[in-house]
C-alpha cells in the first residue's frame, strides 16, 4: 500500500538520478524490491569480508550501498512511498553499515566504531519509540549526510585492507567516521533517520 503524498520533497540527488538512471529502471520494480535486495546482499558482504574476498566485498558493497540512492530517490520520484520502506529501508542500511563497521574498523577504530554501532541501535530504539507517538519517522539530510560518510568511511578501509596502505588513509577514515558521528547525533536530536 503506497502513501501518496502531494509531492515528496526532492533531494539534489534525486535530480541527478531521475535524470539518469532512474528511467532505466523498469516500472515494476518498486523501491521496496530494491530495499530487500540491500537485505539480501548484505550477508553476502559480510561474508566476503570475514573470508577476506576484499575485492568481490568492495563491488557487491558498492552495488549494496548504492540500492540505498535508488531506492529513496525512485520512491520520491515516482510517489511511491510506503510506511513499509519508511520503516525498513533504514534497518537494511544499518545492518549493512553496522555489520560493515564491525569487521573492518572495529580493530583500528574501537571506541569510534562502537560509539557508531550504539548511534544506529539508538536510532531503531527511538524510531520505534517515535512511530508509537505518532511521529512520522524520515530520512532528513543530516541522516542523507551520515549515510554519506559512513559508505565513504567503509569504502576507504576497503581500500585499505586490499592494498595494504597508504597510511594516510587510517586518519583520514578517522576523520570521516566522526562527521558521521556529528551528522547521527544532528539527525537523531531533528527527528530523522
Amino acid at each position: 500500500m503506497f502513501l501518496f503524498h502531494p509531492a515528496p520533497k526532492l533531494y539534489p540527488q534525486d535530480y541527478l538520478l531521475r535524470a539518469t538512471i532512474l528511467p532505466a529502471i523498469p516500472r515494476w520494480v518498486l523501491p521496496n524490491h530494491l530495499t530487500v535486495l540491500r537485505f539480501l546482499l548484505t550477508p553476502v558482504v559480510i561474508w566476503l569480508m570475514l573470508t577476506e574476498q576484499y575485492r568481490e566485498g568492495f563491488a557487491l558493497f558498492l552495488v549494496a550501498a548504492f540500492t540505498d540512492a535508488l531506492d529513496g530517490s525512485l520512491a520520491r520520484v515516482r510517489n511511491q512511498i510506503t510506511r513499509w520502506g519508511e520503516n525498513f529501508d533504514p534497518l537494511a542500511d544499518k545492518f549493512l553499515m553496522g555489520s560493515l563497521f564491525i569487521i573492518l574498523a572495529l580493530q583500528q577504530f574501537f571506541f569510534t566504531t562502537l560509539l557508531i554501532i550504539l548511534i544506529d541501535l539508538s536510532f531503531i530504539i527511538a524510531g520505534w519509540h517515535w512511530l508509537q507517538q505518532g511521529y512520522a519517522i524520515k530520512a532528513n539530510i543530516w541522516g542523507k549526510m551520515k549515510m554519506n560518510c559512513q559508505v565513504l568511511s567503509v569504502i576507504m578501509l576497503l581500500i585499505f585492507h586490499m592494498t595494504g596502505g597508504p597510511i594516510w588513509l587510517l586518519p583520514v577514515t578517522y576523520f570521516v567516521l566522526l562527521l558521521a558521528i556529528l551528522m547521527a547525533v544532528a539527525s537523531l536530536i531533528t527527528h530523522g533517520i
